[in-house]
């Protein structure tokens, strides 16, 4: 299964914009579906949680409650310094197609 980095940089960004530390499998499948105009199916998100976790940008929330069946993630240090990179990466190349269009000037 190849990788979607949209989907991963949404996830990423719903997860540090949202109003709790973390968030709920289900409120992130909601968010994504929300926030993307070609959302993938919940078992390609659920996928995409379970690699980000494996590469240390997300990780699971242990349950408080042990009625609470649901399962919670949140963004680690990791995954706020991705992010940020790629925000970054992305105003590099806005600048690198504003300088060209001033050369084209």
């Amino acid at each position: 299964m190849q990788r979607d980095f949209d989907l991963v940089v949404t996830i990423l960004g719903e997860l540090r914009d949202a109003d709790t530390a973390a968030l709920s499998q289900e409120d992130i499948e909601a968010a994504v579906q929300a926030s993307m105009p070609d959302a993938p199916p919940a078992p390609l998100i659920a996928h995409h949680l379970d690699i980000l976790s494996d590469a240390g940008l997300i990780t699971l929330v242990p349950a408080t409650d042990d009625s609470d069946a649901e399962t919670y993630w949140r963004l680690t240090w990791k995954g706020h310094d991705a992010l940020e990179q790629e925000e970054d990466d992305e105003d590099e190349d806005e600048d690198d197609y504003d300088d060209e269009d001033d050369d084209e000037n």
